[in-house]
């Protein structure tokens, strides 16, 4: 893929205030830590350039389905095996977010992906994660970040009702839960029961309690339908296939629901067949809030810069609609703004 880059200047960037609402933070480490530690565990051998290694872990082309660019994160779960490591993650995760000119970050990862192999319990992983966080914040009184749970639909109710209990027992240092996975193989009505609790929570700290769900990426409307009704979704990720349905389209613009729209991503694992066919433009043109998102930064080769470019020079978005973009994001956000 050739990405363009930023040609106005004076237009819109990932400057000063900016907010990204969807990025995965354990497939956002930098190459060469990703090259590092996969070394370290023999997955690599010390000869591995840095540019040998990119081309492995990179995806440049739209692939046959979702689940094969899945199939690319295993070296990620891999690697995320040590306390050190995922709080060094972390850490460097919020840097090269605050270089990027964001100032308010939401990052997410799933507990039961990086703790498949047992080698740390969910509350290590979440621990180590947090304090990679609370050590950026620390250093960049004006970055704000925080964490968002993901309960992954391939490990099942079982692990999701987990989860969603993971959430409610870190409340106070998490500020969001997620369903993300296979929407086709395991749709949102599966995970309902896990999600009462939630949403029983939500009606006693309604400003406290916060969920977004992956929909409409790989499954059509009834997804999101599903996400909304059933699991309480106030924001949701990717949402692509939403437009398929024009009173869904309506419904999100009257309750002001947020899309966490990803162009790259969506366009490689073909929830889009072109950059240009993406629906991020006509959501905006249609009143629905939506945001501009990397996803999965290390994977795509991306920065929240080049997805603007995206959006700008693709996509069709004007300044004014970069802008109104991003207005959503920080409008939507789980995150307390700064004093």
């Amino acid at each position: 893929m050739h990405r363009p880059a930023p040609t106005h200047p004076n237009g819109p960037s990932a400057g000063q205030g900016t907010t990204e609402l969807h990025r995965h933070l354990d497939v956002s480490l930098r190459l060469s830590t990703l090259l590092e530690l996969a070394r370290k565990l023999g997955l690599e051998g010390q000869s591995t350039s840095l540019e040998a290694f990119r081309r492995k872990v990179e995806l440049r082309q739209p692939m046959e389905s979702l689940a094969e660019v899945l199939s690319r994160f295993t070296i990620f779960q891999k690697v995320l095996s040590r306390p050190e490591d995922l709080e060094r993650v972390a850490w460097e995760a919020a840097w090269d977010c605050h270089r990027e000119g964001i100032r308010r970050v939401e990052l997410r990862f799933s507990p039961s992906f990086i703790c498949e192999d047992g080698s740390l319990t969910w509350q290590e992983a979440l621990d180590a994660f947090e304090a990679g966080l609370e050590r950026a914040r620390s250093e960049l009184p004006d970055l704000s970040a925080g964490l968002i749970v993901i309960a992954s639909r391939d490990y099942g109710p079982d692990s999701a009702a987990r989860t969603a209990e993971l959430y409610l027992e870190n409340r106070h240092r998490l500020i969001g839960l997620d369903l993300a996975g296979s929407e086709l193989d395991h749709p949102a009505r599966l995970f309902a029961e896990a999600f009462r609790p939630v949403a029983e929570a939500k009606k006693r700290q309604p400003e406290e309690i916060h969920v977004t769900i992956h929909a409409g990426e790989a499954a059509g409307p009834e997804s999101v339908w599903e996400a909304l009704e059933l699991l309480g979704a106030e924001r949701i990720g990717h949402g692509i296939r939403a437009f398929e349905d024009p009173v869904l389209v309506e419904h999100l613009r009257l309750q002001g629901t947020c899309l966490e729209m990803c162009p790259t991503s969506n366009w490689i694992t073909r929830a889009v067949p072109s950059l240009e066919a993406h629906p991020l433009k006509t959501a905006l043109e249609n009143g629905v809030a939506a945001s501009i998102n990397t996803d999965d930064p290390t994977v795509f080769g991306v920065t929240l810069e080049d997805e603007i470019a995206v959006a700008r020079d693709r996509i069709g978005l004007s300044d004014e609609q970069i802008r109104q973009s991003f207005e959503h994001a920080a409008s939507a956000s789980f995150l307390r703004p700064l004093p």
